[in-house]
């Protein structure tokens, strides 16, 4: 989860995009992963590197590349959303792709970033 907007927090998503790309090259599917993004920095206009996020300065590894797959972005990245994937209370009409889908037994690693404080995600 990244809560951060705007371009000087580029870092954040920067942040989350490394840890889903950890994740799944672990062998976790995006079937299994929830990623949400409360900005787009790939697209930013300020983006010297069009459709590209790096997390070190020497541009190594593009941690957006083809195949991320966001299930929350922009203002759907609420505390109320976050809240509701974690609790499994999601409208019945949300997308499987955006449920957590666990039971009993599952284990669950929550990865945020950001800025944030008592009720909000900023």
């Amino acid at each position: 989860v990244c809560t951060s907007r705007f371009w000087f927090n580029y870092r954040h998503i920067a942040n989350a995009l490394s840890v889903y790309r950890s994740v799944k090259r672990l062998g976790i599917p995006d079937s299994q992963i929830i990623l949400m993004l409360a900005d787009d920095m790939a697209c930013n206009p300020r983006n010297p590197r069009p459709g590209k996020v790096y997390n070190n300065k020497n541009e190594a590894i593009d941690v957006y590349g083809n195949d991320v797959e966001v299930d929350y972005r922009g203002y759907e990245v609420t505390v109320e959303n976050f809240i509701r994937v974690l609790t499994g209370r999601l409208p019945p009409d949300t997308p499987r792709s955006k449920r957590l889908n666990t039971d009993d037994r599952s284990n669950v690693l929550v990865y945020m970033t950001g800025h944030g404080g008592e009720d909000f995600l900023k």
